[in-house]
């Protein structure tokens, strides 16, 4: 059967202007998921301008609250900042897309298998919901209601999302939401629906699910993804070279010195967990406006380092043994695919630069371990640094995004503690060195896991995060 285009999610786009959706409701939460919605569904199209006056006038909302929204969304990828010169929704291109249908794959895999483990009749009753809320758009486009498009990708996104949702982990679903969103906007605007061979890749995977058979489904949805970017790449949308994207000018702006300052704070734990940030007192803390102020912390709230409680404030976001627990098991999970991928592709720079920063964390260690504590940030920085170092030859954009970002909020829990370990973490460090040079990627994965239940338990005996959960052996 031949794929079906999806002409009617452009047409319909085309015939209303962008946010007429949110006119109704113009709160910042609101007209921030109108905007994201619009990008995503490409009624706002890529590399397309996004002025200001022009945004004020569809979304009814002030140039203040835009700037807002438009650095939170910075902040996921989906749109480029350049200072003075303003925003732009960003490029799609071929080798993002790719990145980001690898790490999909990796993520959602993943998290298969813990829900297929911990999964109950509830959630069985969900995923079958979900498929047959998808199975009657997928019918109804076959028979050639293409109209339905939109329909279509919400309620796949839904049945992936139901398919991993007892997974255990929030940090991972989120990760997952975050990823599947930029990937669906890839679909809506350059894909056509590949018809019949879908809808079976669907009912396969409502059906390995309630078998709970994990490698098969693990291969369908390997199967599944792959066909979209071969199906995405042979419509010819994409533009083949990437084109590089400027660096944020906005790091010269007061609002990016104190998303930094502010963001630091929150990290070394300045800031505690649930403290309460009124901006009157960050006002005079930071020497910035109280609009800025707004849109620094909801930035960090895009970023899960800060909870935006409306009209009741901002409070730094809380910390606990089980999201330590979830943190660690996703940083393992994106950091041990980063090593493998560096170790194949990484060259003899590559190596000179991870000697380099093992060096500048090695001395930091020694001054530690000899009770120099006044070298903890120094130290935290050099081993942000090697560990960066050891993943930086892994050839995706995407994927080092995302292992910074959890590295970071794992960082939190680490410089709250005040945990370091000693020998004991010097000794893997020079370890995953050593595993690096050797191109020893198994060994490589299993240094690394001992390292963060290290870093776990280490942690948690503090004290600092209430009573130790048990640890998941699943």
């Amino acid at each position: 059967m031949m794929p079906l285009p999806l002409l009617h999610v452009h047409e319909t786009i085309e015939d209303r202007q962008p946010g007429k959706t949110a006119m109704l409701d113009t709160s910042i939460e609101a007209i921030y998921s109108a905007i994201r919605r619009d990008i995503i569904r490409g009624a706002l199209p890529p590399r397309s301008r996004l002025r200001l006056e022009s945004l004020r006038e569809s979304y009814g909302v002030s140039v203040s609250m835009l700037r807002e929204i438009l650095n939170r969304l910075a902040g996921e990828d989906l749109v480029v900042s350049e200072g003075k010169r303003g925003f732009g929704v960003a490029p799609i291109t071929q080798e993002e897309f790719r990145d980001l249908a690898a790490l999909r794959e990796l993520l959602e895999g993943h998290a298969l298998r813990a829900a297929f483990v911990r999964g109950d009749l509830d959630w069985e009753g969900r995923v079958v919901g979900a498929w047959h809320k998808l199975g009657v758009i997928e019918r109804a486009m076959l028979a050639g209601e293409h109209d339905r498009a939109e329909d279509w990708k919400r309620y796949d996104k839904e049945f992936h999302h139901e398919l991993i949702a007892a997974c255990g982990s929030a940090e991972l679903v989120a990760a997952h939401g975050g990823i599947f969103d930029r990937y669906l906007r890839y679909q809506i605007i350059a894909m056509i629906f590949r018809g019949a061979p879908a809808v079976a890749e669907h009912r396969e995977l409502r059906d390995r699910a309630l078998a709970r058979d994990t490698e098969g489904a693990i291969g369908i949805l390997r199967r599944h993804i792959g066909a979209c970017v071969e199906h995405t790449m042979a419509t010819g949308a994409l533009e083949a070279h990437p084109v590089p994207i400027p660096p944020r000018a906005e790091e010269a702006t007061v609002a990016a010195r104190t998303w930094k300052q502010v963001r630091g704070d929150i990290l070394m734990g300045k800031l505690p967990p649930e403290a309460k940030l009124r901006l009157e007192q960050l006002r005079g803390a930071y020497g910035a406006s109280v609009s800025t102020l707004r849109e620094v912390l909801n930035r960090l709230a895009t970023e899960g380092l800060v909870i935006a409680e409306g009209q009741r404030g901002f409070e730094v976001a809380p910390v606990s043994p089980g999201n330590l627990r979830e943190l660690a098991e996703l940083r393992y999970l994106v950091e041990g695919q980063a090593l493998e991928d560096s170790f194949a592709r990484g060259d003899v720079d590559w190596e000179a630069r991870a000697l380099a920063a093992y060096h500048r964390l090695s001395a930091l260690e020694e001054r530690m371990r000899a009770g120099d504590r006044a070298a903890a940030t120094d130290w935290k920085r050099y081993d942000w640094e090697f560990h960066q170092a050891l993943i930086d030859a892994c050839g995706s954009r995407v994927l080092m995004q995302l292992h910074g970002a959890v590295f970071d909020k794992y960082l939190r829990y680490q410089a709250i503690a005040l945990s370091f370990r000693g020998e004991i973490a010097a000794c893997e460090h020079r370890a995953l060195l050593n595993a690096a040079l050797a191109r020893d990627a198994d060994a490589a994965r299993e240094i690394l896991k001992a390292h963060l239940m290290g870093g776990v338990e280490h942690a948690l005996s503090s004290g600092c995060f209430g009573p130790p959960m048990p640890l998941n052996k699943s």
